[in-house]
């Protein structure tokens, strides 16, 4: 059975994950003077991977967490959602609440260093997301 509302998301997050990707081409100097795009895909991926995990857990009828963190640990404790894909997409988002909220100094370097690990990262999830229902 299809769901409208995760393929919706998934299509999104495949958008994401492509636009992303053309700053993997950029050198850092490059990349540093488009850091506020790529801030704002880093932020969109981990939205996108969150609402996507949450129509998981809804069509598995669990418990709705309260933090992207929790979302997926959800997904993991329940062996749906791999326990290192859930941490490592736990880790990146906790970069994502950074980044809105202004909690500490943004790393820049960090930044511009994330492009390919979160294209890989994004990736992954997408291919587990096409095989849930």
């Amino acid at each position: 059975m299809s769901n409208p509302v995760l393929d919706r998301k998934l299509a999104k997050l495949k958008v994401f994950v492509e636009d992303l990707r053309a700053y993997a081409q950029l050198d850092e100097p490059s990349r540093l003077r488009e850091h506020y795009a790529i801030e704002r895909l880093l932020q969109l991926l981990c939205e996108a991977a969150a609402d996507i995990a949450l129509q998981v857990v809804k069509a598995h009828k669990l418990p709705v967490g309260g933090s992207y963190r929790e979302i997926f640990s959800v997904l993991a404790a329940k062996d749906i959602l791999p326990a290192e894909l859930a941490n490592e997409l736990a880790l990146a988002c906790g970069m994502r609440n950074i980044l809105p909220h202004l909690y500490d100094e943004i790393d820049l370097g960090q930044v511009v260093r994330a492009v390919e690990p979160a294209v890989a990262l994004y990736e992954t999830f997408a291919q587990w997301a096409l095989h849930q229902p």
